[in-house]
């Protein structure tokens, strides 16, 4: 099922788990992913991806495009540190437009929305 935003179709299932406003954590909301960026943004379709995490489960990033589909599977370039996470992105060739990073861990979601010009 897609969902009509404006002028454009998107998917509801991307966003069937906690979403956080840009660059913002949930105040009392007690999490194990922290202060995620996504930047540039907008961007060429290479970015970089920088979060702190505190969990032991196991993370995994995708990036979407606003139907849905997934573009791309980034969570082998995942660069674990002591508390931080992070990856080096290049979608290659991508349409502009706006794209979803999803980070998911254990049964958690959180979706950071990225726009490539």
């Amino acid at each position: 099922m897609l969902v009509l935003l404006g002028s454009a179709f998107i998917s509801p299932y991307l966003f069937s788990h906690s979403v956080l406003p840009p660059d913002e954590d949930p105040v009392g909301l007690e999490q194990t992913v922290h202060k995620v960026k996504v930047f540039p943004n907008p961007s060429d379709g290479r970015f970089k991806l920088s979060f702190e995490y505190n969990g032991k489960e196991k993370v995994s990033a995708k990036v979407f495009d606003i139907t849905g589909k997934q573009v791309k599977n980034i969570s082998k370039d995942l660069v674990t540190g002591e508390a931080s996470v992070s990856a080096t992105v290049d979608l290659e060739s991508p349409s502009s437009g706006i794209y979803f990073v999803r980070i998911e861990w254990g049964s958690k979601m959180l979706t950071k929305k990225i726009i490539v010009r």
